[in-house]
């Protein structure tokens, strides 16, 4: 019997993740965006071997929570037991409807994924595992979070920060290449991440890439009313969102956007003047442009049809008024 994951693929948190119940339980990882999660979970309904399937670090939102719950009802029906570990904003009637059916949720916003993890079962894990749950939160911006921050304060400050880094950039350079990331879980296992043979070339390649874009970013971006944003074509769209929040402090909102297969993923993140909750904000107006998107407070993101894009765009602007 084989016990499967299904972890986020475009961050460190979700790489972690995968990594830690690869040690924990030998789960076999098969890494999603959000574009393909669904698709990749029916992929594993159909596996007869599969008795445990852990998911992780993959948020809902209105666009597929139901068809979510419907898979994960089916898997449980033949015995499957599911463990569900995530940090994203859910609502308490999803909550009820995967408990109601036996399904383990480990949830909370407070913690990122791996720190969750790592806080649940850290008596079946080596402790070096509590430094790349800590690279994970801070690429999450969460280091500050009680757990996080008491495990970050074990480590020196360069060194960890180093860690991270080099771990979430080469991430970024490799979205397209499953060997690599499928490679990078197995190599956690026993190695940080300096230590991983090719990364920090990897991730020097991707640091070139973000030096080479602060010019361009500067000059492309476009102020709204309320929120700044701009296309882009090589680097992260998280990560550009946060380059132009930081060069826009007068905004409460940066977006970056870049196209795939004929939509717009879209990262936004909120300044600290923002009082709104951005994930729920774009939770529902994704879903109703035909769309998908949510996530947190300050930082989400979604996935529009390019035909919609300006819509989305003013929608938001007028909502955060």
């Amino acid at each position: 019997m084989v016990t499967a994951c299904i972890s986020h693929k475009e961050d460190v948190d979700g790489i972690v993740s995968a990594t830690m119940i690869k040690s924990i339980f030998n789960g076999y990882p098969f890494l999603a965006d959000y574009t393909d999660f669904i698709p990749i979970l029916e992929h594993v309904t159909k596996m007869q071997d599969v008795e445990h399937l852990f998911i992780c670090d993959l948020g809902l939102s209105k666009a597929n929570e139901k068809q979510f719950i419907e898979i994960l009802y089916g898997l449980r029906k033949k015995g499957v037991d599911i463990t569900y570990i995530d940090h994203h904003d859910l609502t308490d009637e999803v909550k009820n409807a995967l408990k109601s059916k036996g399904i383990t949720l480990i949830h909370t916003i407070d913690e990122c994924t791996s720190i969750q993890i790592y806080d649940r079962f850290s008596n079946k894990l080596p402790n070096r595992f509590a430094l790349l749950a800590v690279c994970a939160a801070i690429v999450d911006d969460m280091k500050n979070k009680p757990i996080a921050n008491k495990l970050y304060r074990m480590y020196d400050k360069q060194f960890v920060f180093f860690e991270a880094t080099s771990l979430c950039y080469a991430i970024y350079n490799n979205q397209h290449d499953m060997d690599f990331l499928l490679s990078l879980v197995n190599d956690l296992l026993t190695a940080f991440p300096h230590e991983i043979s090719n990364l920090l070339d990897s991730a020097r390649s991707y640091a070139q890439k973000v030096s080479a874009n602060l010019s361009v970013i500067e000059s492309n971006a476009r102020k709204m009313n309320n929120l700044v944003h701009v296309q882009t074509h090589d680097l992260s769209t998280s990560i550009v969102a946060n380059m132009l929040l930081a060069s826009y402090q007068d905004v409460k909102v940066a977006v970056a956007y870049k196209e795939k297969n004929g939509n717009y993923v879209i990262s936004l993140r909120g300044s600290d003047s923002s009082t709104h909750h951005l994930g729920r904000i774009v939770n529902k107006l994704s879903t109703e442009l035909g769309g998908s998107g949510g996530g947190h407070e300050k930082a989400c993101g979604a996935l529009i049809p390019k035909q919609k894009f300006n819509e989305f765009m003013e929608k938001i602007d007028s909502m955060l008024a």
